[in-house]
């Protein structure tokens, strides 16, 4: 799927379509996104046990990598995928604690990741990523549009199999609802140019 998002992008430069297609090749491919990968210092997230609120709550991997959970104690949650944490409390839950734990792990936000909004926005930056980060959710952290900005010109790099793409997003037809919504990856980085008028 990566290698057609790749080759639909290349055409990007050969067409004189109001949507870039390579816009279009993003939205429908998103669904099909990578893992966001693995935890990192400062990152949130929720673990729920099934049945046992006690053991459940918001946990932040701390400044050396590490978590403390209850019964378990401290461990190294950096480097780990929330599928990996999921399994090391499950072991250690199963440890004379509860007889079948089912144990879910949620990322709420990616510290360790950002996104870079720059260009005509009010409020130009690094964010944090938080999954399912969407670019209209993106522009109300950097606080919107400014007065000059060519909206619909945004321009979003990401890196797609190890190679750099530059997409045109037609955020004033997201805005208004005739184009869908995109959903961002930890690095993407959004440029809003100036309007020429």
């Amino acid at each position: 799927m990566w290698v057609l998002l790749t080759c639909l992008v290349a055409l990007v430069g050969c067409t004189n379509d109001r949507v870039d297609p390579g816009y279009q090749a993003l939205v429908e491919t998103q669904q099909d996104l990578p893992p966001t990968g693995q935890l990192g210092v400062g990152d949130e997230f929720r673990l729920r046990v099934y049945d046992e609120d006690s053991l459940s709550g918001e946990y932040t991997v701390a400044s050396d990598g590490t978590i403390n959970y209850p019964h378990v104690g401290r461990f190294q949650a950096a480097g780990m995928t929330c599928a990996e944490v999921e399994e090391f409390i499950t072991v250690g839950l199963r440890d004379g604690i509860l007889r079948e734990p089912s144990v879910s792990c949620t990322i709420t936000e990616y510290r360790s990741k950002q996104i870079y909004i720059f260009g005509e926005v009010q409020s130009p930056g690094s964010f944090p990523y938080r999954t399912d980060l969407s670019i209209i959710e993106a522009f109300a952290l950097a606080g919107g549009f400014s007065e000059r900005a060519s909206s619909n010109n945004t321009k979003l790099t990401r890196v797609v199999d190890g190679r750099e793409i530059q997409v045109r997003i037609p955020m004033q037809d997201i805005v208004e609802g005739r184009q869908r919504n995109l959903q961002l990856l930890p690095g993407d980085v959004i440029y809003v140019p100036e309007s020429a008028y």
